[in-house]
């Protein structure tokens, strides 16, 4: 479901998961709501540096709900050192088989 959802609609999974691909330029995205989940797949930041910044990192901070969790496989020191500047608690995971040596998982605290 997650490749073949429409772009910029929410899609009901289940009763407890909504879907919402946001396609546009994501560094200037206003979001209008909070989320509990984001699954971060930009490209590596030596390709794509203008996703992997500080104060995009502190944007999707404030959009999340307290307890959320944004995940990536990018696993490099800097991007960890930027959620955590951002507010989240990183953990370094153990990617899936055959893929990604390490993920990043990063949880905004509740409060």
């Amino acid at each position: 479901a997650l490749h073949t959802a429409p772009w910029n609609q929410e899609v009901k999974i289940s009763p407890y998961f909504t879907l919402h691909k946001i396609e546009g330029d994501f560094t200037h995205f206003a979001f209008s709501e909070c989320y509990d989940v984001i699954y971060f797949d930009a490209f590596a930041p030596e390709k794509q540096p203008e996703m992997w910044s500080l104060p995009l990192f502190d944007n999707l901070y404030r959009q999340m709900n307290p307890g959320g969790i944004l995940t990536t496989y990018c696993a490099k020191g800097v991007v960890r050192r930027m959620l955590q500047a951002a507010g989240f608690t990183v953990e370094r995971l153990p990617g899936p088989p055959g893929g990604k040596r390490e993920i990043l998982r990063a949880t905004k605290e509740r409060t």
